[in-house]
């Protein structure tokens, strides 16, 4: 049975896939919407940054879901060459990340500007929730590209964790504004770090399955990951974290 299972590239193929339909279900609704209110002129144009991250965000799914079929048909010489792509891909998200967070916070400023406090606790919860992208994308990304030609088992695995963390807005919008998501009574940080698990949670029962323990890849990013939540869930909402994004914003 373990032999047979041995081709583990189906698993990649198939978390690939939950990412890619995730975000398409986040997305696509509130995108037909948006584009509709556009047309019929009661919302503006969106700034150039939200367009530039929606791209690359759907060409960085897209490109997971190549790579992961390129490995499962073994034509790796294609895959080695789209993972080029992906170091622009990369690159474009982390610009595109902060730009839309300040695209964010410079709308509520404008929406609360006779409120500062509800300034203030709008832009630490967007700051906080979006903190774990902003760490651990990069992080695990890098991890991905320097341990490709040595450590393919890991090279996989932190792809997987790396589009992970980048699945938290796509979340919060299931959670928050379609509602398809319950949020189980938890905090909005809490609701999306829980989903955001579920969603590596085939790749990780698998890894067990086969090997018995997770990789010591996914041991590592999980327990980086554990002390982040962890983390957020105690800083959410305290004075503390407040006055830090005060100072921050200036």
């Amino acid at each position: 049975m373990r032999n047979v299972l041995k081709p583990s590239s189906n698993i990649y193929i198939i978390t690939a896939l939950i990412f890619l339909i995730t975000s398409i279900v986040a997305f696509a609704p509130t995108s037909i919407n948006l584009i509709s209110k556009i047309e019929t002129g009661q919302r503006p144009m969106p700034p150039l940054i939200l367009h530039f991250h929606a791209a690359s965000m759907c060409l960085w799914l897209s490109l997971l879901c190549v790579q992961t079929i390129l490995i499962k048909s073994k034509n790796y010489a294609i895959h080695k060459k789209l993972g080029i792509a992906s170091m622009v891909l990369a690159t474009c998200i982390l610009i595109s990340m902060f730009g839309i967070d300040i695209a964010n916070i410079e709308g509520r400023l404008g929406i609360s500007n006779s409120n500062t406090q509800n300034f203030l606790i709008d832009s630490s919860g967007l700051l906080l929730i979006h903190g774990v992208s902003y760490l651990f994308f990069p992080l695990f990304y890098v991890w991905a590209i320097v341990s490709r030609r040595k450590d393919s088992e890991t090279h996989k695995r932190m792809m997987i964790l790396a589009t992970a963390v980048l699945m938290i807005p796509g979340l919060g919008r299931l959670i928050m504004f379609s509602k398809v998501l319950p949020d189980f009574g938890l905090i909005p940080i809490d609701a999306r770090h829980l989903y955001m698990l579920v969603l590596i949670t085939p790749a990780i029962t698998y890894d067990v399955y086969i090997r018995r323990l997770p990789h010591r890849s996914y041991l590592i990013g999980l327990g980086l990951l554990a002390v982040w939540i962890v983390s957020a869930h105690f800083i959410w909402g305290t004075t503390w974290w407040i006055g830090f994004v005060t100072k921050l914003l200036g």
